[in-house]
């Protein structure tokens, strides 16, 4: 086999892991945790050859988007700079991820506690320096670590797991203020 063919083939291939992630986390977030496997390989327009190639188990596609998230939200950190209300637009990057990626905890409920948390510390370290120049800027409630935003994101997953579609983005914005008052002075800027 050629290098150019080599190339090629290892193209598609990231091509259609990158399609498989993509519809697995939009048919994770209509469609809930017991999607059909093969409704994501569908929706990928890939076969299910391709998808159990990718992916053997619904845990380890599901996992693969969680860990993926965690890149989005180091990535998003780093673009923020040093932004004095960096910390409250970083969290509601992740209130926005969470309600659009609501059925994963459901999946990953039996995951590696070892991966998980070297996922939260990742998430941690991306937070930190945010939260120091939110509270340096008078943003952040003096009171408020680092371990209070971790704990401000489960709380919001347990209150925007109901399915209720029709109040669901008004449960949201709730949730979403209650937590910009508990952890921010004045509710912090809007984003």
């Amino acid at each position: 086999m050629s290098d150019k063919t080599q190339g090629t083939k290892r193209r598609d291939a990231a091509r259609n892991r990158e399609r498989l992630l993509a519809a697995a986390r939009q048919a994770f977030a209509e469609q809930g945790p017991g999607v059909a496997f093969e409704e994501i390989a569908r929706a990928a327009e890939v076969s299910r050859t391709t998808l159990y190639r990718n992916f053997a188990t619904r845990e380890e596609l599901a996992a693969t988007v969680f860990e993926d998230n965690v890149t989005l939200i180091e990535q998003h950190a780093a673009t923020l700079g040093e932004r004095p209300d960096g910390i409250v637009r970083l969290l509601d990057f992740v209130l926005d991820m969470q309600r659009d990626n609501r059925s994963l905890a459901h999946v990953l409920s039996g995951a590696d506690l070892a991966w998980l948390t070297g996922l939260s510390a990742r998430t941690v370290a991306a937070f930190r320096p945010h939260l120091e120049r939110g509270r340096e800027a008078g943003l952040v409630h003096p009171d408020v670590d680092v371990e209070d935003l971790m704990l401000a994101f489960p709380m919001a997953a347990g209150a925007m797991a109901d399915n209720d579609v029709v109040h669901r983005e008004q449960l949201n914005d709730r949730v979403r203020a209650m937590l910009h008052r508990a952890l921010f002075i004045d509710g912090g800027p809007v984003a």
